[in-house]
């Protein structure tokens, strides 16, 4: 099952690498409410993902979602001081503070993260847009990272099509700079070749019958051959002498 989950994990963070431009190391940017269910699990966070992913990356908080854990207080002031272990990123709301979930909407915006929450609100969010990598505990124990949305494969088909459509006009504005510069000849094409007559394959071919002296020669076999007897050669006599034939028939 690990050797499957770790698969499905390159697979997914692959997709995400070749079509939205994620770079290692990897941003993974942590809310309050996932380093809560770690806390509970007894999970260390960076250690986790980086066994999970098996990349280079680097587990990231912003002000936003610490001052919110404060507020909070109460059983949560050692996840806070948790996520204050973590890299603090600027988010550009450190005069006015905002809700966790709406500063990691502004921030997946402009830049490229994966986000390890637990909030259900904004797991729907991330999966209704394009480009955002989903993280999260499952039953608080086994990590997860969800299948790419099906917004995220539109968009990568989509960017995939305009590719190509941006190299064949591209081709084309190449092509004609070319002959206006005279750098481009082009060739007349080759004019083609007039099929020849296939003849049989003259060992495939049976061999034609001798006729035999006398027989007749079937019509339509042999052009200019009529149906008659082929008349025989007459054959040479040749004459004894008397005494010869008078020896011979003495010998008898």
């Amino acid at each position: 099952m690990k050797v499957t989950k770790h698969k499905k994990a390159r697979k997914y963070m692959s997709f995400y690498i070749n079509n939205f431009g994620f770079r290692e190391p990897l941003l993974v940017l942590v809310d309050g409410t996932f380093c809560h269910a770690a806390y509970k699990a007894r999970i260390q966070i960076e250690d986790q993902l980086k066994k999970y992913f098996q990349r280079e990356l680097k587990p990231i908080v912003t002000a936003c979602i610490i001052t919110e854990t404060e507020n909070i207080g109460g059983p949560l002031v050692a996840v806070c001081q948790l996520l204050k272990k973590f890299l603090l990123h600027k988010c550009g709301h450190e005069k006015q503070p905002i809700a966790g979930s709406a500063c990691i909407k502004a921030m997946t915006k402009t830049c490229n993260y994966i986000v390890a929450t637990q909030d259900r609100n904004l797991q729907e969010w991330i999966q209704s847009r394009a480009g955002i990598p989903l993280f999260y505990l499952h039953n608080n124990v086994v990590s997860t990272l969800v299948q790419p949305s099906e917004a995220s494969v539109r968009a990568a088909a989509d960017k995939t099509q305009a590719k190509v459509q941006v190299r064949a006009v591209d081709e084309k504005t190449l092509n004609s700079l070319k002959r206006k510069e005279g750098l481009l000849v082009e060739t007349e094409p080759k004019p083609k070749r007039a099929k020849k007559k296939k003849h049989p394959n003259p060992l495939s071919c049976k061999k034609s019958k001798k006729v035999k002296k006398g027989e007749l020669v079937p019509s339509g076999k042999q052009e200019g051959v009529q149906d008659h007897p082929i008349e025989k050669k007459k054959r040479k006599r040749v004459k004894l002498p008397k005494h010869v034939i008078e020896h011979l028939k003495a010998g008898e």
